[in-house]
């Protein structure tokens, strides 16, 4: 799927363009950056706070921090983090919107609310993915608690029905819709909710009988689970690609 055919803008040569980006190598480095520091504070976690990061209240061994440990509770893991999310979540916004301006020009009218709706969900998903990156497990669990399911649920709901939305375009024939883009958008989609599940199982399962390395498990788990919500907001960069993000006199438009 190229929206480059599709998006009904109108290009105004009185504008004076201050700077011409490509949206999809946008999307790219946008995803990019919290996908370098979530691997960079995995790492440092387990290289210098390893007994701290894998310590849990059952107190049996483990190998591998949560993400809560490995980004929040530490620094410079927390420093990194929190520059990373704080950087990217204005070009999440901007992503999120023009995603709505591609589904009203390629959907049928029944199916603009659902847009809509899929545009709130990401912008929710980002806000909480903000949310608890700053108030950290150790500062206010309860509430990290609470912004950690907010962000699971919107995220897989928004995933959901992006899948749904795309396979519906009526501007496209299914021939020329991008094939690859919205079988990995699938995929990425059922591995996501299988090992959100798996995550789900592995942690009450070691709060119930603190069994050790099963905590490793959970920690594994979440891994993929943010791994694949990454990976599918990175598919913007075949959906968009071709097109142009323009800042100028007359605001932010996408060619």
């Amino acid at each position: 799927m190229n929206a480059l055919g599709y998006l009904p803008l109108a290009q105004d040569k009185r504008q004076t363009s201050w700077l011409r980006v490509p949206f999809g190598k946008l999307a790219w480095i946008t995803v990019s950056l919290p996908l370098f520091a979530f691997i960079f504070c995995v790492i440092w976690s387990v290289l210098f706070n390893f007994d701290r990061a894998t310590f849990t209240h059952c107190k049996v061994e483990n190998y591998l921090p949560s993400i809560s440990a490995a980004i929040g509770n530490f620094s410079p893991q927390r420093d990194v983090w929190r520059t990373a999310i704080g950087t990217h979540a204005l070009p999440r916004l901007l992503v999120a919107s023009k995603y709505y301006s591609f589904y009203k020009a390629v959907l049928y009218k029944w199916a603009h609310f659902l847009a809509a709706v899929a545009c709130w969900l990401t912008v929710i998903e980002n806000l909480a993915l903000v949310g608890l990156t700053f108030v950290s497990s150790s500062d206010n669990y309860p509430a990290h608690e609470k912004l950690f399911i907010i962000f699971l649920i919107s995220s897989e709901l928004y995933m959901v029905l992006t899948c749904f939305l795309v396979s519906r375009t009526r501007a496209m024939p299914p021939e020329e819709v991008d094939r690859k883009s919205l079988r990995t958008k699938w995929r990425l989609l059922i591995t996501n909710i299988s090992f959100s599940l798996m995550a789900v199982y592995w942690f009450m399962r070691h709060n119930s009988y603190c069994e050790p390395g099963v905590y490793t498990l959970f920690a594994l788990s979440e891994y993929v689970v943010v791994l694949t919500n990454m990976a599918f907001h990175m598919t913007a960069y075949w959906d968009f690609n071709g097109c142009i993000l323009v800042v100028g006199s007359r605001g932010i438009h996408l060619r």
